[in-house]
């Protein structure tokens, strides 16, 4: 077999998942495993967007106390 160690791994984890779970309730916890990576997601594009807004910004300050100094 062409199966390595990390699959058996990842195999022995998801059935000990649903043994756990069940499989009446695997479905709606895979649905809300994927929405909260994507809520994740989504927050971090986020704090991106406002990081790169404050640094246009201070970068505009900068350029104007520049050009006011020279």
């Amino acid at each position: 077999m062409f199966i390595t160690k990390p699959t058996w791994d990842i195999l022995i984890v998801l059935v000990i998942v649903l043994l756990f779970v069940g499989p009446k309730r695997l479905p709606q916890l895979s649905r809300s495993i994927g929405e909260s990576i994507k809520e994740f997601k989504g927050g971090i594009g986020a704090n991106k967007s406002e990081q790169l807004d404050d640094a246009k910004a201070e970068s505009e300050e900068t350029d104007s106390k520049r050009e006011s100094v020279a």
